[in-house]
């Protein structure tokens, strides 16, 4: 790799990219725009791929839908060809090399007719596809180097390929990568002591950088496929480090929040009889199993940070209604905060149901309640007359005071952001306790993933349904099954019960082949005379919103036509069928969130996938996932190995910085080492280094 040049100024992890060779201000912004600030980010922003050009694949070695193969030859023919439409254009040329010659098509990229042209040498990456002749369509291309620094990083090796960013050409990003890596890399601190490394079989922080940019420099085999399966040594021992920072930063959230006093709620033995007594059902084995768990952070004089997390009608809400039982017998107030008015509402219901006969009040408050009514509610609340309180963001004004705030229950937690869900432990008590927090998500996630974003959190998970609940025949249809869907439909309403057909936008776009919701609701009536279709969606004010899901649940709507916001907030028994339009758009946890809002009651359920007419084989296959199991871990599980964790899960609602490198389902096992030796380093007094970060550069999100 090449040294420094005499006389340059060394760079460090923290040196500004503006200002080294190329880089002026203008590229500066640019590539600061997208993440690109120091020398440290160039070299934790790893290739999406490697390119073997120590051997090149021939002309002659290609076949139409086989590999990518890399070629390297000399352009021979080009020809720009205009088109009607704006801005579109197409750029061919001819590459030849000693075995044969290949068509190139390059789609509006004109400014290829600069250098790409004939007498030109290029390397050429790309599958082969059969068009009258055999071409490559849009393939990487890439000039051959004139300086030897860039020919030595370019040729005859394994070669680093990055995310295309405007303003920085391959050549120019692999020679700062190659100086970071020599000069600024040997200054990262390796924080994994040699004793752990070894252990876990990990190499040092350097070589691991090394080997991850320019495999065969540390070493290593050399190997353009090093990557691909996330077996890498070097590979691991980045996620490695990124984990053990992420653990080692949610160990000191845990460190801070049990130096805190909490408020000891025990349970004798008749207070666990009163409380199953209250129930006309049998709790499930689970469901007892969060209940002890709870039950001891209660007790523990330490504040309880509990995620319960659980399909679809697992029972949370139960568990949380007991939870807050348990602690007004003791005195104790609870707070329970719900996203939307109209699931505010029903939990309200829910908890009147099962508190008859506790002797505890529950009330319940959003932003409908007003006036007198809302004045009398506080004056009681603060008074401590109100043992649970039910509410929305109403919760969080000023206004509401806690005589004795003992327990706060977050419903869905993933629609908060961190300063909302830290608003109501903040209103501690007049004896500054801090009161125990249970979050509830009904987004069910592998365990290796929730240590990752609620790592902070005791994770209780709910994994039985209750005996009884109905279960929902799915099917997935192409476009070719339209009026079968709309026949099976009609004959459900017919029969007494009520339906959803959830579509994918509310806006007609120019962009993605849409239709309105208007449309869509116009479309649903003319298959449906005489049925009563509604519409529901989030460009609707929040009270036409909550009116149209009321009339739905009062029965005056047979058919409601709505987007994901009935995701979350409406919970009507009655609804027995639920048809997706173009479902293919949408993620298979989601669809199974959608799925949830039938089978509720005791009428037999069906939950229809219907495809566009576009719909690749590949995104009908993903489909039958849902048809194939209700198990909603087991789709979850399906949709993050897909499409990783990424936005998905709501990441940036977690106030934790998004993995760079690790991927928590593939680094499962790193996730648990990562996590024991933060706690080890805790123990020890050992995290001091790690309070600056390396890898987790993502500042945290409210």
């Amino acid at each position: 790799m090449p040294r420094p040049a005499r006389g340059r100024e060394p760079v460090g992890p923290g040196t500004a990219l503006v200002g080294l060779p190329g880089i002026g201000p203008v590229r500066a912004r640019a590539l600061a725009d997208a993440g690109l600030a120091t020398v440290l980010d160039l070299l934790l922003e790893l290739p999406v791929r490697h390119e073997d050009r120590a051997r090149f694949a021939r002309v002659a070695d290609l076949v139409a839908g086989g590999p990518p193969l890399t070629l390297f030859g000399t352009i021979t023919a080009t020809r720009l060809v205009r088109t009607r439409r704006r801005g579109f254009s197409i750029y061919e040329a001819t590459l030849e090399d000693e075995s044969g010659s290949v068509g190139l098509v390059f789609y509006s990229q004109p400014w290829l007719a600069r250098w790409l042209t004939p007498g030109a040498r290029a390397f050429v990456h790309g599958r082969a596809v059969e068009k009258r002749r055999l071409v490559l369509e849009s393939p990487h291309v890439e000039a051959e180097p004139e300086e030897p620094g860039d020919a030595a990083l370019s040729v005859g090796r394994v070669v680093p390929i990055y995310r295309p960013q405007p303003g920085l050409p391959p050549r120019l990003r692999r020679r700062l990568v190659a100086r970071a890596l020599e000069e600024a890399a040997p200054k990262l601190p390796d924080r994994l002591r040699a004793r752990d490394a070894d252990g876990l079989g990990l190499p040092s922080l350097l070589d691991a950088l090394r080997e991850a940019h320019f495999p065969g420099s540390a070493g290593g085999p050399g190997d353009p496929s090093l990557f691909r399966d996330r077996s890498s040594r070097h590979l691991r021992r980045l996620a490695f480090e990124e984990l053990l920072e992420l653990q080692v930063a949610l160990a000191r959230r845990r460190r801070e929040r049990a130096a805190r006093p909490a408020p000891r709620i025990e349970a004798d033995s008749a207070t666990r009889r009163s409380l199953a007594a209250m129930l006309p059902f049998p709790l499930t084995a689970a469901q007892k199993q969060a209940i002890r768990e709870i039950g001891a952070d209660l007790r523990s004089g330490h504040p309880m940070a509990r995620l319960l997390q659980g399909d679809v009608g697992s029972g949370k809400t139960i568990v949380a209604v007991l939870s807050a039982v348990l602690a007004a017998r003791r005195g104790f107030q609870t707070a329970f905060m719900a996203p939307t008015t109209i699931l505010a509402e029903q939990h309200a219901e829910t908890v009147h149901r099962l508190l008859a006969g506790t002797g505890v009040t529950a009330a319940l408050l959003t932003a409908r309640v007003t006036g007198r009514p809302r004045a009398a509610l506080l004056e009681a609340l603060a008074e401590g007359e109100i043992g649970l309180l039910v509410g929305t963001h109403a919760l969080l004004e000023k206004p509401v005071a806690f005589r004795r705030l003992g327990l706060v229950v977050v419903d869905e937690q993933h629609r908060f952001g961190v300063a909302q869900r830290a608003a109501l432990p903040a209103r501690a008590s007049a004896r500054h306790e801090h009161p125990h927090v249970l979050v509830l998500s009904a987004t069910p996630i592998p365990r290796s993933l929730a240590l990752a974003l609620h790592g902070d959190l005791d994770v209780s998970t709910l994994d039985e349904k209750p005996p009884g609940r109905t279960p929902v025949v799915t099917s997935v249809l192409d476009e070719d099954g339209r009026e079968e869907a709309y026949r099976r439909l009609a004959a459900d309403v017919g029969a007494g019960g009520r339906a959803y057909v959830v579509v994918p936008l509310v806006e007609e776009s120019e962009t993605i082949e849409a239709r309105s919701v208007a449309s869509w609701t116009e479309e649903v009536a003319r298959r449906l005379p005489g049925r009563r279709v509604g519409a529901l969606h989030g460009k609707m004010r929040a009270e036409a919103r909550e009116t149209a899901m009321r009339r739905f649940a009062a029965g005056e709507i047979d058919v409601l036509v709505a987007t994901t916001v009935v995701e979350v907030g409406i919970d009507v028994p009655e609804a027995s069928f639920l048809l997706v339009e173009n479902a293919e758009r949408f993620g298979l946890a989601q669809l199974h969130q959608l799925r949830g809002r039938v089978g509720r009651g005791s009428r037999a359920s069906t939950c229809i996938l219907l495809s566009g007419s576009g719909a690749s084989p590949d995104a009908l296959a993903r489909l039958t996932v849902l048809a194939r199991t209700d198990d909603g871990f087991a789709v979850a599980e399906e949709d993050l190995r897909r499409r990783g964790p990424g936005e998905a899960l709501g990441t940036r609602q977690s106030g934790l910085p998004d993995l760079r490198i690790a991927d928590p389902l593939a680094d499962g096992d790193l996730l648990g080492e990562a996590k024991e030796l933060a706690v080890r380093l805790a123990a020890d007094g050992a995290t001091a280094p790690f309070e600056e970060r390396l890898i987790l550069r993502s500042s945290e999100r409210s």
